[in-house]
């Protein structure tokens, strides 16, 4: 009878953890497209100060 408990309970603890690797997959998505998001946005920051460093670069360089 002790050995039928203990393999209930390992049931269980199985079901539980493969209850929570389900849930952490859909977190660890969730994640990763907020960082996908947000590396876009970084990019386009990125462009707008390289732009905008040519454009002080080139007029100074026609003011002198």
């Amino acid at each position: 009878m002790k050995m039928a408990q203990e393999v209930t309970q390992e049931l269980r603890v199985a079901l539980e953890l493969e209850a929570h690797e389900k849930e952490c997959a859909v977190r660890y998505a969730s994640v990763e497209d907020k960082l996908s998001g947000l590396d876009r946005r970084l990019w386009r920051l990125e462009a707008m100060i390289m732009g905008s460093t040519v454009i002080v670069v080139g007029l100074a360089a026609t003011l002198l």
